[in-house]
């Protein structure tokens, strides 16, 4: 079978929107995806390749530049994601091949490292065919709120998915805040390799609907799509933290958002706080990298819930 492939381009972008459909479920707008690729802030865009037959998109690999910092320094690093492959091809090498050459790509183009958070699926590949390393696991927590999730409920239908958004608006619109977080692992025991948290961050995340709201003294930086995500926090005290949880938890639990999710790196504030106050308690991705020429020590990378590419 003859495959060709392409890579990914302000022209070809569109035949993603196939694939997201078809693999993962998800129907998203044009604009959307050129927004998430569209890392032009960095000076650099539109990572990845596509593999067609017979002029049909048939997989993706894609990966998007990251301002990264350790210890005041700087170096623009690639989140991988978006491994899609139509289930009648899986099996035939496209993952790795189209892997390899985005590392290329990538490594021509000045990233220093790759990094993301591998699912199930990915996992076994990015380790053993891509060989990427990893230390660690995020730890995931949930906290009931809502009994009936009507938040999952609604947003199945058009209409009561538009009613609902312009609820949760209203519902929120006075805690909403400007502030951007500096992020919870900063706050972590030891020194890290993490996201550089800077306007321009924000401004381009912003792409996904995510938002901070502000409960007392503590930042919260939050999404909500099947269940309230928590990305990261930012508080002045323990104290002050575990009421501001519980603010939010009322409002979660009075706009029918059926559970909090929050997601980190071990040994971080955010893992620190949580343990005490979650329903449960899970792990999730590994948090995986491949170093092409970075001077970091990538065995120190810390992350959070936020940092996913469609947070």
């Amino acid at each position: 079978m003859n495959y060709s492939i392409a890579p990914l381009s302000h022209k070809n972008i569109k035949d993603l929107l196939y694939l997201y459909e078809f693999v993962f479920g998800n129907t998203y707008s044009l604009d959307f995806i050129l927004k998430k690729f569209d890392t032009s802030y960095l000076g650099k865009s539109y990572y990845g390749h596509l593999a067609y037959h017979d002029k049909r998109p048939i997989a993706f690999h894609g990966a998007i530049p990251v301002l990264m910092e350790y210890q005041g320094r700087h170096e623009i690093a690639a989140q991988y994601g978006d491994a899609m492959t139509l289930p009648t091809y899986t099996g035939k090498g496209l993952f790795t091949k189209l892997g390899q050459l985005t590392d290329q790509q990538l490594q021509d183009d000045g990233i220093s490292f790759v990094w993301g958070f591998p699912n199930q699926n990915s996992e076994y590949g990015y380790i053993n065919k891509l060989h990427w390393n990893y230390v660690e696991r995020m730890q995931g927590y949930k906290i009931k709120t809502a009994i009936i999730p009507l938040e999952k409920m609604v947003r199945k239908f058009k209409f009561t998915n538009q009613f609902y958004i312009n609820r949760i608006k209203k519902a929120f619109e006075k805690y909403r805040v400007p502030s951007y977080i500096q992020g919870s692992v900063l706050n972590s025991k030891n020194d890290i390799v993490t996201t550089c948290r800077n306007t321009h961050y924000y401004t381009y995340k912003s792409f996904s609907e995510n938002f901070t709201i502000k409960i007392d003294d503590v930042l919260f930086w939050i999404k909500i799509k099947n269940g309230l995500l928590i990305g990261d926090i930012e508080t002045p005290s323990k104290a002050a933290f575990n009421n501001a949880l519980e603010k939010l938890k009322k409002l979660a639990s009075d706009n029918g958002i059926g559970e909090l999710i929050f997601q980190s790196s071990p040994n971080t504030l955010t893992t620190d706080l949580l343990q005490e106050q979650s329903d449960d308690y899970f792990e999730s991705w590994i948090v995986g990298f491949k170093n092409f020429s970075s001077k970091f020590p990538l065995e120190k990378l810390k992350l959070t819930f936020g940092d996913l590419d469609t947070f």
